[in-house]
């Protein structure tokens, strides 16, 4: 503390001594005046200048060529014009189907008992949840559009529609069996 208090008072003590005293004396002298600058008197004949004749540049033309460059006016952001609906469109958009089999897969719905040998043959399947429902020839049944073709000895026979890889629509045919192989 000692050492920066006596910094701090050398520090004043060299500031305060600065300021004060006589201030600086001008020295009064004469300045010669500027000179003038001379101005040359005109000539009797001026000689003429050669009158060089320039030429403008060539002028080059430019076509633009929009061949391989987009159209700088066509918007960004196009929307899609709406297309006719498809097989497979129609079945997206139809609503929700009427029944619960045609809410489930066909490999969610388990065939537990089949009724044969009459006039009109009879299934009954279960969804996952244990809830049984009868079938006949004729019920749709799956999210594919499927129907019931044949009840047989061996299972019930289900045809629905599926879309190929080359985008046909083709029909396949389940079987639901009673018992597993």
């Amino acid at each position: 503390m000692k050492g920066l208090g006596a910094v701090f008072f050398l520090g004043i003590t060299l500031i305060l001594g600065g300021c004060g005293g006589d201030p600086p004396k001008t020295t009064k002298g004469t300045v010669p005046p500027a000179a003038k600058p001379k101005v040359a008197p005109a000539k009797a004949a001026a000689i003429p200048a050669r009158v060089v004749k320039v030429e403008p540049p060539p002028v080059v033309t430019y076509t633009y060529n929009p061949k391989g460059k987009p159209d700088p006016f066509k918007p960004l952001v196009v929307e899609k014009p709406e297309t006719p609906l498809t097989l497979k469109k129609v079945a997206e958009a139809a609503p929700e189907p009427g029944t619960p089999l045609e809410r489930l897969e066909l490999s969610q719905i388990k065939l537990v008992a089949l009724i044969w040998g009459v006039r009109e043959p009879r299934a009954m399947v279960e969804d996952g949840a244990g809830k049984g429902y009868i079938i006949m020839n004729g019920t749709p049944i799956g999210k594919n559009k499927g129907k019931v073709t044949q009840i047989t000895p061996a299972g019930v026979v289900v045809s629905e529609k599926y879309e190929t890889a080359a985008g046909k629509f083709s029909t396949r045919e389940v079987t639901l069996k009673l018992y597993a192989d």
